[in-house]
């Protein structure tokens, strides 16, 4: 793990600042996202339905960050959200959520639970629909996934560790707390769905994220492409 360079070392006051309130303004967003569209629209939660809140929580989530960095006087470079070797970044993220889709599909999940893990279940619930939900799940999957790699691969990873002082330590402990808090935000999944999501979109996200120079695109293919993948999957196998 290496120090990310960065053009710019806004202060830790404002990198303070861009991290209270871009959680707290996301976290709002993504409430929003799944009332917004019974109260302003009148859709019932479900279903199809998902497909639109996928689209408030990208639109709100982004939103949010946008804010926040505007706000501390922070750039979208500062988080990470850059259009540099992005073709590059994009297939890099792929192939990382095929392998990790062929690992846990071919082998940990069968091997733990199969259809009987707590996030395989919960997972299946919102499937129930037909191909409404279908479509409405993985919609809100992969747009889901861009939104929460601007907060935790963006605003949170980079945040701490310029708190921390950038060091390898703070890098490090950055990571650490990322990939805690990533989990615990996947309590719904049960423990098998908070410990996966923690080492796959906690972990090995944030390290991918480091690996590509601390730029985020990676990371966004590589949930987005897992999120989609793991939809068909459970559609197929189960």
């Amino acid at each position: 793990m290496t120090d990310i360079p960065v053009a710019q070392s806004p202060s830790r006051m404002r990198w303070l600042l861009a991290v209270l309130l871009g959680t707290v303004l996301w976290a709002l967003a993504l409430g929003a996202s799944f009332v917004l569209p019974q109260t302003l629209l009148g859709l019932r939660f479900g279903g199809a339905t998902h497909a639109v809140s996928g689209v408030f929580q990208l639109l709100l989530g982004a939103g949010a960050i946008y804010l926040a960095c505007r706000a501390a006087g922070l750039r979208w470079p500062d988080i990470g959200a850059t259009r540099a070797s992005w073709r590059t970044d994009v297939l890099v993220g792929l192939a990382v959520a095929a392998g990790f889709a062929l690992l846990q599909f071919g082998l940990i999940i069968p091997l733990t639970g199969g259809a009987q893990r707590s996030d395989v279940v919960a997972n299946l619930e919102q499937l129930h629909g037909g191909a409404g939900a279908v479509f409405g799940l993985a919609t809100l999957s992969v747009l889901g996934a861009i939104a929460e790699e601007l907060l935790f691969r963006g605003l949170l990873l980079h945040g701490i560790a310029a708190l921390l002082g950038r060091t390898r330590t703070a890098w490090t402990v950055a990571v650490v707390l990322v990939t805690v808090l990533f989990g615990a935000v996947h309590g719904y999944q049960g423990w098998a769905g908070v410990v996966d999501t923690a080492l796959y979109g906690g972990l090995t996200l944030s390290l991918l994220c480091l690996w590509r120079g601390g730029r985020i695109t990676a990371a966004i293919a590589a949930h987005a492409g897992w999120n989609a993948i793991a939809v068909g999957c459970l559609v197929l196998l189960y």
